[in-house]
């Protein structure tokens, strides 16, 4: 069975490793040289469906799981098979398994579930501190930016919450006229907010102020990072986009800069150091160096992308 590769991270032990997940494993692979795979982690019986990393003096993988399954895995060199803890979510009728991990930076384990629910985890005893409830569909999508939580849903909405006492703030896209489109994907980045949709449109808040919204793929979208001026999306329609952002508290400005075509959906996405590295449904991560060229002649501007990929399975 093919299964996808639902997430990207990096993070920096004694070299530098990325990270994805598949059904039931966690990989490692190395960013240098010929992307060595150094090590699987196995032990969930359920599809992983996100995964955050804890960067403290003993750093710590934790992945989640559509059973209900949380492992805390340890991700110091040398690396072991079995993990440090791992505790399951308690399950009712309405429940289908855990969609999205964030960490607070403040010993908090955040798990956006399918019962509508965002739990919030003590990461040193492993219990259950307190329930964040108000979404009307599964919780999917959850981010940390400035001491605020964000959790997207199902529902069409995004709802923020405090990280100091996990009050409600607010609620982004509840009054969006229309049917109601889910929300995949999120990424926070101080005052701005992103929120990827299924219908392949991006919606863009600055200050908890609604901006912009655009058409990125026809199709859902599944991934979203930024870096700098630079947003890059991938979705059901098998390709990367990469748009340039730029505005002011007022307003918001976007310029479709080129698209980069793949074999399969694009699931997951991750850029590092020049490099974007992008995950995809058929298991594949692919490396992709680009650069923008801009070359002005009075208002004209030609931009470009160059690409070289190398892939990993």
């Amino acid at each position: 069975m093919v299964c996808s590769i639902y997430q990207l991270h990096h993070v920096e032990l004694e070299s530098y490793y990325t990270l994805a997940k598949d059904i039931g494993s966690v990989f490692f692979w190395e960013f240098q040289g010929d992307f060595t795979l150094v090590h699987q982690f196995r032990g969930h019986e359920h599809r992983i469906m996100a995964v955050v990393f804890v960067e403290e003096e003993q750093p710590l993988c934790i992945s989640g799981d559509i059973g209900g399954g949380i492992f805390v895995w340890g991700i110091s060199i040398p690396l072991r098979q079995e993990p440090l803890k791992k505790w399951f979510e308690q399950k009712d009728w309405r429940y289908s398994g855990i969609h999205a991990l964030a960490i607070s930076g403040t010993g908090y384990l955040y798990t956006g579930s399918g019962d509508k629910s965002i739990k919030v985890w003590s990461l040193q005893d492993c219990t259950l501190s307190c329930t964040l409830n108000g979404h009307r569909s599964v919780v999917s999508a959850l981010a940390v930016s400035d001491g605020v939580l964000y959790s997207g849903s199902w529902d069409g909405t995004i709802r923020l919450w405090s990280l100091n006492d996990h009050s409600p703030l607010t609620v982004l896209g509840e009054d969006a006229p229309g049917n109601v489109i889910s929300v995949l994907s999120l990424k926070a980045d101080h005052h701005m907010l992103l929120a990827a949709h299924e219908d392949g449109y991006i919606k863009i808040w600055r200050n908890d102020v609604f901006m912009k919204s655009i058409r990125a793929h026809n199709g859902a979208v599944f991934a979203v990072a930024m870096e700098g001026k630079w947003l890059f999306t991938g979705g059901w329609d098998k390709s990367v986009n990469v748009q340039e952002i730029s505005g002011d508290d007022l307003q918001i400005e976007t310029f479709q800069v080129g698209s980069i075509a793949s074999d399969a959906v694009i699931t997951a996405l991750l850029y590092w150091e020049g490099k974007l590295f992008v995950g995809s449904a058929d298991r594949i991560i692919k490396s992709l160096f680009w650069t923008v060229m801009e070359a002005a002649e009075g208002d004209y501007k030609q931009k470009y992308i160059n690409t070289f990929l190398d892939s990993v399975r």
